[in-house]
């Protein structure tokens, strides 16, 4: 396949939407707790607060995609977006705060992955894998990109300046390109279109259901880890016994092992089958986990990394996975809906868990944190693998 501007383009698209409302807060929330006197576990609250808006949302953003499209969503996402990281530069008090970080929640999905997994499957049915990928390729740069560039802002300009920053690139960036994408193959996105092409019509409502349900169990476990990992480690860590500088090199190797796995995936895009690559990237994050038990004995350095390995290349993984598995499953028709579903069970999972994670580390131990995040990844494998066992796909 060759690498499609507009595709190449909603990547950068989705590195802005992820970079503005997501990473961002991790640069941005202690200063403005410093600003209004906050302490910084309230903004955080607040902020997973915010999260469980998403779940509400899906489901609501995923029939507009699928009624209107995806190209619409996106481009009016984006002006969502920015209207809202504006009005953070403007808040003045708590209320606004709160009520803000709700309505920037609700949105985010809207100019993220679910809308623009839906937008490349409207485009291109079932060929859209490696545009999936290719955008998961490039977006997956969002941290590497955003956290440096904020820090390097908060030096020459304040925190609310560099919101307008940040809506001025929803506005002037990511606004045109959505405005530029391909429309939809309507005939082929529409529900009520011609049953023939589409997995969701083939399926008696039963199996639909039993596949629904073991694929959302699947991605909200999954998304439980790596919500919890991605706040937690370097606390799991240092409370394991490893020293910071191991920690945190452990944490700088997960990035890389994602993109790795993903440009795996984009170059030998035909060699696993979706459900295939549903299998490696759960049983990778859990023998991930499973190899951080070896520090429960001795902090070995062998350990951490070999962690960060498996677990980088299955996260790297599950994102492709959470938009071509529906896709593989489900067919075109009515994939909207059907990812607003999975990204609600989702969205909650990763909600909780980085505070349900750090009080059992706190509560009980380091060992029983761990345990919860392994036997999560173990629910995401055996989940993955009753919904692929037996259909020889």
């Amino acid at each position: 396949m060759k690498a499609s501007p507009a595709t190449i383009g909603l990547g950068v698209t989705m590195t802005i939407g992820y970079g503005t409302l997501y990473y961002s807060f991790s640069v941005l929330a202690p200063e403005i707790a410093r600003e209004f006197g906050w302490g910084q576990s309230f903004v955080f609250g607040v902020f997973s607060f915010g999260l469980l808006a998403g779940a509400v949302a899906a489901p609501v953003l995923g029939r507009f995609v699928d009624r209107y499209g995806a190209r619409l969503i996106l481009c009016l996402g984006s002006i969502a977006t920015a209207v809202i990281l504006a009005l953070f530069s403007v808040m003045q008090n708590v209320w606004h705060f709160a009520a803000i970080m709700l309505a920037a929640e609700f949105i985010a999905l809207a100019v993220q992955y679910d809308a623009g997994f839906a937008a490349l499957a409207q485009a291109h049915g079932r060929e859209a894998r490696a545009h999936i990928t290719l955008v998961t390729l490039i977006a997956g740069f969002a941290s590497t990109i955003f956290w440096p560039l904020l820090q390097w802002l908060l030096t020459w300009m304040t925190w609310r300046e560099i919101y307008l920053v940040m809506a001025a690139m929803n506005l002037l960036i990511a606004l045109p390109i959505h405005l530029a994408l391909p429309r939809a193959r309507i005939d082929e996105t529409k529900p009520s279109t011609e049953p023939a092409q589409s997995a969701i019509d083939m399926s008696p409502d039963g199996e639909r259901k039993r596949r629904m349900i073991l694929m959302a169990t699947a991605f909200a476990a999954g998304g439980f880890v790596i919500s919890a990992v991605g706040a937690t480690l370097l606390v799991l860590m240092r409370d394991l016994g490893y020293a910071t500088a191991m920690a945190t090199l452990a944490g700088s190797l997960i990035g890389p092992s994602q993109v790795a796995a993903r440009l795996f995936e984009y170059v030998r895009r035909n060699l696993f089958s979706p459900p295939l690559t549903a299998i490696l990237a759960a049983v990778s994050m859990a023998l991930g986990l499973a190899l951080l038990f070896g520090a429960l004995m001795q902090p070995l350095a062998a350990f951490a990394i070999a962690f960060a390995v498996f677990y980088g290349a299955g996260q790297g993984l599950t994102s492709i996975v959470r938009g071509v598995l529906p896709l593989h499953y489900f067919g075109v028709a009515g994939y909207g809906r059907t990812m607003g579903t999975l990204a609600s069970a989702r969205i909650i999972a990763s909600a909780i868990a980085p505070v349900s994670v750090i009080w059992l580390n706190e509560a009980v131990s380091s060992a029983a944190a761990l345990s919860a995040l392994a036997g999560m990844a173990c629910l995401a494998v055996l989940a993955t693998l009753a919904l692929t066992r037996g259909h020889g796909h």
